[in-house]
């Protein structure tokens, strides 16, 4: 059996300036996707399943990842263009007996193609006929279209929202390809879309502090569907998040079911979790307090032991440039002290370079490529380190190493040149070229000793919970400006369907 492999991976936001205008996204082809670390643990997960079965031959065709490059729209010729790679790759491969890919699930393209995963999914299929099985994996914030998951392929989204069972998805993808190429199943799917937009902080499905976890409605109700996948016949049963930043008519949470060959089964099993869905979304939106900016600073400078802020506006995982100085700011106008925190900005990174540790530099910090929401902040501090990006992710990490990290999940990254920044009363802050952290080795690589420090920062959402949960003694969630913000009655949406909840918080709803 023959089964291709295809990646197509993007979580777009439609707000966001540095979009996807060329066509230099980072590429990986041939045998070169079955180990790339890159694409993280979905393709691990199937590959790993489809070698116990002897009879199995993988053809890895393409695997494109612009979420590691820029996070805003991809444009119209960009997608063509890769698109048109990979039905190539694909026609070159026939004959084949299947196809998986490993998508996001809401990637937003320009026009006249919207959703990328769909537009690619129905040029697969017109290539390839209808006869050959589709199996995909998708992340927790897929946005969904019903043809694309009714018709076009079986889709095996993650359960997890911080993600930790990538691994796990791709597995259950190759397990189902392989039982449908052997006439053993037949899938069949529905899905129940659900008008709730975010927030994704209230979406966690699990916490490191037992007692946060059994509070989060999530968790709750990923109790009932776990119990509800148990049923006779069931073969994925998945509560999704939907991504509120990307401007599409599907934009929303949903649920999806996909059952053997009972179309009945899964429509009731899917508006059954999405009435409860909906019956919760109040909490989901409340469970997690957020906090003006200077109010959060105030109560982390009075709370004993390590405490996180949350820089929810600038999250460089929902395509910010990660150059917000907001927070900075307010620390220290407030006085605070004894603080860690990243920012992304190039040429302060090159001031740093050209002047050595030790050297005092007075740079404009932050706001060179939003200036929409923030301006750059000027400040005078110490070169402390220079270093030159190079680390290991020694975990736990979002994306698919769990709680209990063993050595072979260690991952080698390579964030760009870092300067950091002593500003204030031991205000460090890590300057980098590329990327900013999200886990705590970024900050323990750059010198940074959290056990020292009473305010660590992180521009995230969700990302950073599996890294920094465990070792901070609270959590404060900044209400701060920036693309990722979670006011989204400020954004210049023009495709969200209407109404949706929170910004129509009277409208009624039923599956």
């Amino acid at each position: 059996m023959r089964i291709a492999i295809v990646g197509f991976y993007h979580e777009t936001n439609s707000f966001a300036l540095e979009q996807n205008d060329q066509p230099d996204a980072p590429v990986w082809a041939g045998e070169e996707i079955l180990t790339a670390p890159e694409l993280g643990s979905y393709i691990g997960g199937f590959v790993a399943a489809a070698a116990r079965h002897r009879e199995v031959e993988l053809v890895p065709i393409l695997a494109v990842n612009f979420s590691e490059h820029r996070g805003g729209l991809v444009h119209a010729p960009v997608f063509e263009h890769y698109r048109d790679r990979i039905l190539q790759g694909l026609w070159q491969a026939l004959p084949l007996d299947g196809v998986y890919f490993a998508l996001h699930g809401a990637m937003v393209a320009g026009a006249p193609y919207t959703d990328g995963e769909a537009c690619l999914i129905r040029s697969a299929r017109r290539l390839l006929g209808a006869h050959i099985p589709f199996v995909a994996t998708y992340d927790f914030h897929g946005i969904y279209t019903d043809w694309e998951v009714t018709e076009g392929l079986v889709p095996f989204p993650l359960d997890t929202n911080p993600h930790l069972d990538a691994h796990e998805r791709g597995a259950e993808a190759a397990e189902c390809l392989l039982a449908m190429l052997a006439g053993k199943l037949w899938p069949v799917t529905r899905r129940v879309y659900v008008p709730i937009l975010g927030p994704n902080i209230g979406q966690s499905t699990w916490s490191h502090d037992p007692q946060e976890e059994v509070r989060l409605p999530l968790y709750q109700l990923n109790r009932l569907r776990e119990d509800l996948e148990k049923t006779r016949g069931v073969i994925n049963l998945t509560i999704q998040g939907g991504y509120g930043y990307g401007d599409t008519p599907d934009t929303g949470m949903c649920v999806i079911a996909t059952t053997d060959g009972d179309p009945a089964l899964a429509e009731v099993l899917a508006r059954r979790l999405a009435r409860e869905l909906w019956a919760r979304r109040e909490e989901i939106r409340t469970v997690r307090p957020i906090y003006p900016v200077d109010e959060g600073v105030r109560m982390a400078t009075n709370h004993e032991g390590l405490v996180c802020l949350v820089d929810l506006g600038d999250d460089p995982g929902s395509a910010c440039p990660a150059d917000s100085p907001v927070v900075l700011e307010s620390l220290l106008r407030l006085g605070a002290r004894d603080c860690a925190l990243t920012l992304r900005d190039p040429e302060v990174v090159l001031a740093g370079l050209q002047a050595g540790v030790g050297a005092t530099l007075s740079v404009e910090l932050g706001g060179k490529v939003d200036r929409r929401f923030y301006q750059p902040l000027p400040v005078t501090g110490t070169v402390k380190l220079i270093d030159d990006g190079r680390y290991t992710i020694t975990g736990p990490t979002h994306g698919g190493a769990g709680r209990e990290i063993t050595r072979d999940q260690f991952r080698e990254v390579d964030v760009g040149p870092r300067v950091v920044l002593r500003i204030g009363d031991k205000i460090d802050v890590i300057v980098s070229q590329k990327e900013t952290g999200k886990d705590r080795d970024f900050f323990k690589s750059a010198g940074i000793v959290l056990e020292e420090k009473r305010i660590v920062v992180v521009k995230s959402n969700q990302a950073h919970r599996a890294s920094f949960d465990p070792i901070v003694s609270a959590t404060i969630n900044l209400a701060t400006p920036g693309v990722s913000t979670v006011d989204y009655a400020s954004l210049p949406y023009q495709k969200l369907p209407r109404p949706i909840y929170p910004l129509d918080l009277d409208m009624t709803w039923e599956p």
